[in-house]
């Protein structure tokens, strides 16, 4: 049997999954919340979707540095991808629900 380091670890493979799969479908859902509730404020929804992508973006500094990050290929992750995916993640939490807020008020 193979010894246990930080990538075997439960919190790892946690992080890895929620800032990979969980955190981005959860991102999608409250932006697409106001589609089909007429009542929610857009400003509840971008802060919704701000404190989601912040904990995504938490959940991979935590990975890289507690739990021997790797990329989506398996290659080993530095601050550099760190930094990326938080250039990434950020506008996106902020254009996605602007983006559903425009298309809902074009179609009502």
């Amino acid at each position: 049997m193979a010894p246990a380091n930080a990538t075997d670890s439960p919190l790892g493979l946690f992080l890895r999954l929620f800032w990979m799969l969980g955190g981005g479908a959860m991102l999608v859902i409250a932006a697409a919340y106001p589609l089909s509730h007429t009542e929610t404020p857009v400003l509840l929804t971008l802060t919704v979707c701000c404190l989601i992508s912040i904990s995504m973006i938490a959940a991979r500094f935590v990975d890289i540095r507690a739990c021997d990050g790797q990329t989506v290929d398996g290659d080993p992750a530095d601050l550099g991808h760190w930094k990326r995916y938080a250039m990434i993640v950020l506008p996106v939490s902020v254009l996605l629900p602007v983006g559903v807020w425009a298309i809902k008020t074009m179609i009502a």
